[in-house]
């Protein structure tokens, strides 16, 4: 992705997940979809690639649920907040201000968009911390604010497709029904059964 030039701020991207030009694009599209557009409740990791969906959950009149990064985490404060502003919203979406729009998490999500690294066509999908897997849907989990319904979504660029992650993929790693790149949208299970592929939700409860 450095070679092809499609990075933007931050530009050093090692051990972090990337953020690309046509992100937006891509949040766009995924807030057409039938799953943004169903969800009351919309997890968004709070990597800048994310930044985009997390002010389209806010503009649609959403409830937007986040997770504090461990540099933000303070003694007392909760891991995961909900957020409702819908004036400041770019002021609310920030990273830095999540503690001050933001209140304890309290309802179930509907939607969760989680960054990645590197994906696959069947839903597999790699993050930066392989030794911890997905600390955001791990938490959203162990809290008890995820159903059998909640939907998975990730928004991508091309060049983050790999042919098959499965030898890599760890049971914390959970798969995604949704990714969505500035041009795309790929349903999992979709393109599992037409590859005859059986599908599997790893992490759901």
């Amino acid at each position: 992705m450095e070679d092809a030039g499609v990075l933007t701020f931050p530009l050093e991207v090692f051990g972090r997940v990337p953020n690309f030009i046509g992100a937006e694009q891509a949040a766009e599209l995924l807030a057409k979809q039938p799953e943004f557009a169903q969800a009351k409740v919309v997890f968004v990791s709070p990597d800048h690639v994310m930044r985009r969906v997390r002010e389209l959950v806010l503009e649609r009149g959403k409830i937007l649920a986040v997770s504090l990064p461990q540099r933000l985490l303070r003694r007392g404060a909760p891991a995961l907040l909900q957020i409702t502003e819908r004036k400041a919203i770019k002021a609310a979406v920030s990273v830095d201000n999540f503690l001050r729009y933001g209140k304890p998490l309290s309802l179930p999500v509907d939607l969760a968009v989680l960054s990645s690294v590197v994906v696959d066509r069947w839903g597999n999908r790699l993050t930066p911390s392989r030794e911890f897997g997905d600390r955001e849907w791990q938490l959203l989990v162990e809290g008890g604010f995820v159903r059998e319904s909640t939907k998975i979504a990730t928004i991508t660029h091309p060049l983050q497709f790999a042919d098959d992650l499965v030898k890599w993929r760890t049971d914390e790693d959970v798969r995604a029904h949704l990714i969505v790149t500035p041009e795309e949208v790929i349903r999992v299970r979709e393109h599992c059964e037409a590859a005859s592929a059986p599908y599997q939700q790893n992490g759901s409860v």
